[in-house]
C-alpha cells in the first residue's frame, strides 16, 4: 500500500512524536479512514521526510510515533520565485497547481494593467498547492503570497538574484543567456514574471527594466499565460539543476 504523505507545522514535532490537525486530520481520518498502525509520511517545511506510524486519534487531533527521518530529494536547490499577474479564476488554479509541481517555493498573485480579477481565493490556491505537493512528493508547500501590485511585484522581483519578465515583444534577449554564467551561492535565487491573458504594457516592461527585471522572450510563439509560467520553471528546472 502507498504509504500517504502529509503536512504540518513544525512545532507539531515533539521528540519522537508528530502530531497532525486540521484539514489533514480530517483528510487522513474521514477521507482515507486511516487507522491506528497505520504507516504515514510527515512534511513540516524542512526539506526532511518523517516517515511515522499512526500511535492516537482524538478529537481533531492525530499523533504519530516517527520511526526515521531521511532527507529528501524532490526539492530544487534554490530559491525560485513566481510572480504571476492575476488572470480569470480557473486560470489561477492551473496555473498554481503547475507552479507547485515544478518546484516553485513562493507564489505571488499581482495586480497590472491587463488584470480584470479584483480579488484572489488564496484559501483555495493553499489547498491546490498542497495536493499538488502530495502528488510530487514533496517536502514542502508552495508558499502563496497575498496580491501585491505591479510597482511592489518588481521591487520583489529584483530582490532575487535573477530576475525576468516574460515579454512578447522582447525578441532578442532568451531565458538561457540571463541564467548564463551567473554565479550561484547558498542564497542563489531566482524570480520570474508573467502577465495575464493581455501580458505586459510597454509601460510596465520599460518600468520593470529600469528596475533590474530583465524581458525575456520565449520563442515566436505568443504562449497564454497558463502555459507561460509553467515554460519558464520547466526552462529554469533544466538549466540550474545541479548547478
Amino acid at each position: 500500500m502507498e504509504i500517504k504523505r502529509f503536512f504540518t507545522e513544525p512545532q507539531n514535532i515533539q521528540g519522537e512524536t508528530v502530531a497532525i490537525e486540521g484539514d489533514e486530520f480530517f483528510h487522513i481520518t474521514k477521507v482515507l479512514r486511516l487507522k491506528k498502525g497505520f504507516k504515514i509520511v510527515v512534511s513540516v517545511g524542512d526539506g526532511k521526510d518523517y516517515f511515522a506510524v499512526i500511535q492516537g486519534i482524538e478529537e481533531g487531533r492525530l499523533t504519530a510515533k516517527i520511526e526515521s527521518v531521511t532527507q529528501n530529494e524532490t526539492e530544487l536547490p534554490y530559491a525560485l520565485t513566481m510572480l504571476q499577474a492575476i488572470p480569470a479564476k480557473d486560470k489561477i488554479e492551473i496555473i498554481v497547481q503547475k507552479a507547485a509541481e515544478m518546484g516553485v517555493r513562493t507564489f505571488i498573485p499581482f495586480f497590472s494593467e491587463h488584470v480584470n480579477e479584483k480579488e484572489v481565493n488564496l484559501i483555495r490556491l493553499n489547498k491546490i498547492a498542497r495536493e499538488a505537493a502530495k502528488q510530487c512528493g514533496a517536502s514542502r508547500v508552495m508558499e502563496i503570497l497575498p496580491p501585491v501590485g505591479f510597482c511592489d511585484a518588481v521591487r520583489i522581483a529584483g530582490e532575487s538574484s535573477v530576475a525576468v519578465m516574460a515579454y512578447e515583444y522582447e525578441k532578442s534577449t532568451r531565458l538561457s543567456s540571463v541564467t548564463k554564467n551567473v554565479p550561484r551561492g547558498e542564497n542563489f535565487s531566482v524570480a520570474f514574471m508573467i502577465g495575464a491573458e493581455g501580458g505586459f504594457s510597454q509601460s510596465e516592461s520599460e518600468y520593470a527594466s529600469a528596475h533590474g527585471i530583465t524581458p525575456v522572450t520565449l520563442g515566436k510563439r505568443i504562449l497564454r499565460c497558463e502555459t507561460a509560467g509553467v515554460a519558464v520553471a520547466a526552462i529554469l528546472c533544466e538549466r540550474l539543476a545541479g548547478d
